[in-house]
C-alpha cells in the first residue's frame, strides 16, 4: 500500500559525474552470456544551480549529460559525464541558462564585457546537445535539434569537436539522422534566406577505416531542397521517415515563425525558443516523398484527413509500390507542454494519461491506393490523395515506440513502447510488446506507479528471429517513498524479467539510447 506524498524529485536532482572507474554491479537474475556491449544514452542531467537557487523550467531544459553502460560477463559498469557545452560554462557561471533553451529564456551573458554584449546583437544559439545521441565513424554525437552537434569520445565521454551546421547552410538539424546499412548517414535540416524557408534533406558517406567525420563532413550532399508553402514559417522536424529507397518528411501544422525568430535576433532580449513555435490547428499534415538516389520529389500530393503533432517517426518500409509510414502520433501539442518540472515532480502532470497513438500510413509511390492495416487511402478528382492513419494501439503511449534495429527501414512485425512519464492509462506502469500482424499485445508490469526511460533493444547476434533480443529500459519508482531507480532486462520474445541492475548512482532521466555491439 503506498503511503506519504507523490515527489518525483529525486528524479530531477542534478546528476552526479563517475569517476574513470565507473561503478560496477552484477546484473541479477537470469541473464545472459551473449550480451556483450555498450549503451549509450543521453538527458538532461543538470536541472538545478544552488548558488543562484534557479531550476530550469521544463525537464527538456536541463543540461546534457551522456551514459555509458558496458556489458559484458553478467556485469554491467556505469559512467556519467557533462557534455562541455557552451551552454553549460556559460550558465555555471551565469548561475542560470544563458542562452536560450525550450522553455527557459535566455538571460544577460555574463562571460562577455559590456561592450562585448553590445557589438554581439545576434544572440547565440544554445549547444546544449541533451536530446539526440547517435554513433556514426566509431564517434558518439549529442544534439539538441538545433545548429550545433558534438562529437564525445566513446571511451572516456570526454567531449570533443562541436559542428556548427550554419556552415552548411542549415539553421538547425534534427536530433534524429538515419544511418543507412551501407554507412551514409541522411537528416534534414532548415534554412532561412532572403527568398523565404526552405527544408534541406543531406547525405553524408560512412566513414571508412583511415578516415574521420572531419573529412566526410566536408562530403556532405543536399540531395533536395523544399521550399516551404509559406514564406515566414517552418515546419517543425524532428524526424523523418526511411525506407531502403525513399525519405519521407511530414510536414505538421506545428511550425516555427520565423518572422518572430529574425525579429529576436536582430532585437535581442529575453527569449525562450518555445516563443517562435505554434500550433495551426485548422491545418492538416502532408507527407513529402524523396527518392534517395536521385533526389527527385514526388509530385502527387498527399495529406493526412486530420491534423497531428508528432517527435518521432517509428519505421518506414515499401511493400507493393506503397510506403508504409508509422509514427507516434498525437493530437496537438500540447503533450510536450504538459511536461514543465513542478507538476512532473508533484505528479499533476503524470497522473493523467499520455495521448499517443501509434498510427500506420499508406502512401502510394504509383497507382496503388488501396488501404490496408486500417488506413484508408483516398485519390481526389483532383489528382491529389487524402489519407488516414490506421491505429496500431490504443492510445496511451509517450515518447518514443522502440523496434529491433536490424529490422529498420524493413517490414517488421514487433514494436515496444511504454507510457512514458504518465501513470494512467492502457500502457502506464509497463512496457508492452504489440504484435502489429495479429494486434495482440503482450507486458512487463511492474505492479506499482513507475516512469520509464526510452526502450532499448539489444538484438542477439545468432538469434534468428525479429523479437530474439532483450529490451533494456530505466526505471524510476516508489514516488510515495522516497525513490527507487534501477535498470531493467527483459527477453523481448516473452516479456519476462531476466535481470536488473541497482546503482549506487544510476541511470536516471535519460531520453535516448542506442546500443552497440562492442567494448569500447
Amino acid at each position: 500500500m503506498e503511503t506519504g506524498t507523490f515527489n518525483a524529485n529525486f528524479l530531477f536532482k542534478n546528476e552526479e559525474e563517475t569517476g574513470d572507474d565507473g561503478e560496477t554491479v552484477e546484473i541479477q537474475g537470469n541473464f545472459p552470456n551473449w550480451v556483450k556491449g555498450t549503451v549509450f544514452a543521453v538527458g538532461p542531467g543538470k536541472i538545478h544551480f544552488k548558488e543562484s537557487g534557479f531550476t530550469v523550467n521544463h525537464c527538456a531544459d536541463g543540461f546534457g549529460i551522456v551514459y555509458k553502460l558496458a556489458i559484458s560477463g553478467g556485469k554491467i559498469t556505469i559512467w556519467k559525464k557533462y557534455i562541455q557545452s557552451d551552454a553549460l560554462k556559460k550558465a555555471n557561471q551565469a548561475g542560470r541558462p544563458v542562452l536560450a533553451e525550450l522553455f527557459t529564456p535566455s538571460s544577460t551573458d555574463v562571460t562577455k564585457s559590456t561592450f562585448g554584449r553590445i557589438i554581439s546583437f545576434v544572440p547565440e544559439n544554445s549547444d546544449n546537445g541533451n536530446h539526440g545521441i547517435y554513433f556514426f565513424g566509431n564517434k558518439i554525437y549529442t544534439m539538441n535539434g538545433l545548429a550545433y552537434f558534438r562529437e564525445i569520445h566513446p571511451e572516456d565521454l570526454s567531449s570533443g569537436t562541436k559542428f556548427d551546421a550554419n556552415k552548411f547552410g542549415m539553421m538547425c538539424l534534427t536530433p534524429h539522422p538515419l544511418i543507412d546499412y551501407d554507412g551514409t548517414m541522411y537528416n534534414t535540416g532548415a534554412a532561412i534566406s532572403a527568398t523565404g524557408t526552405k527544408q534541406k534533406i543531406f547525405k553524408i558517406p560512412g566513414v571508412k577505416p583511415g578516415e574521420t567525420f572531419k573529412d566526410n563532413i566536408k562530403k556532405l550532399k543536399v540531395i533536395a531542397t523544399l521550399p516551404s508553402s509559406r514564406v515566414t514559417f517552418s515546419n517543425f522536424h524532428h524526424s523523418f521517415g526511411m525506407s531502403e529507397n525513399y525519405i519521407v518528411l511530414v510536414e505538421q501544422p506545428y511550425v516555427v515563425n520565423a518572422k518572430k525568430m529574425l525579429g529576436w535576433m536582430f532585437s535581442g532580449g529575453s527569449a525562450k525558443l518555445d516563443d517562435f513555435t505554434e500550433w495551426h490547428s485548422a491545418e492538416i499534415n502532408s507527407f513529402v516523398i524523396v527518392e534517395k538516389s536521385t533526389g527527385k520529389i514526388h509530385k502527387r500530393k498527399i495529406e493526412s484527413s486530420e491534423s497531428f503533432f508528432f517527435l518521432h517517426a517509428i519505421n518506414c518500409y515499401e511493400e507493393n509500390n506503397q510506403l508504409i509510414l508509422d509514427i507516434l502520433t498525437h493530437p496537438d501539442d500540447s503533450h510536450i507542454k504538459k511536461l514543465f518540472l513542478k507538476p512532473l515532480i508533484n505528479g499533476s502532470c503524470c497522473n493523467s494519461q499520455a495521448n499517443g497513438i501509434f498510427k500506420r500510413f499508406i502512401l502510394p509511390l504509383a497507382e496503388n491506393f488501396e488501404g490496408r492495416f486500417g488506413s484508408e487511402v483516398r485519390l481526389n478528382p483532383d489528382d491529389t490523395v487524402t489519407v488516414s492513419g490506421g491505429s496500431m494501439s490504443k492510445q496511451g503511449l509517450e515518447h518514443t515506440v522502440t523496434i529491433n534495429p536490424n529490422y529498420r527501414f524493413r517490414k517488421y512485425r514487433f514494436a515496444y513502447g511504454n507510457s512514458g512519464f504518465f501513470l494512467q492509462g492502457s500502457y502506464a506502469n509497463k512496457i508492452t510488446k504489440m504484435d502489429l500482424t495479429t494486434g495482440e499485445e503482450t507486458a512487463w508490469t511492474l505492479g506499482e506507479d513507475c516512469m520509464l526511460g526510452e526502450i532499448i533493444f539489444i538484438p542477439n547476434p545468432d538469434g534468428l528471429d525479429e523479437d530474439d533480443g532483450i529490451l533494456l529500459s530505466g526505471v524510476s519508482s516508489s514516488f510515495h517513498s522516497g525513490g527507487q531507480l534501477f535498470v531493467i532486462f527483459l527477453c523481448a520474445k516473452t516479456m519476462v524479467e531476466i535481470g536488473r541492475a541497482d546503482f549506487k548512482n544510476p541511470l536516471a532521466f535519460y531520453l535516448h539510447g542506442i546500443y552497440i555491439p562492442s567494448i569500447f
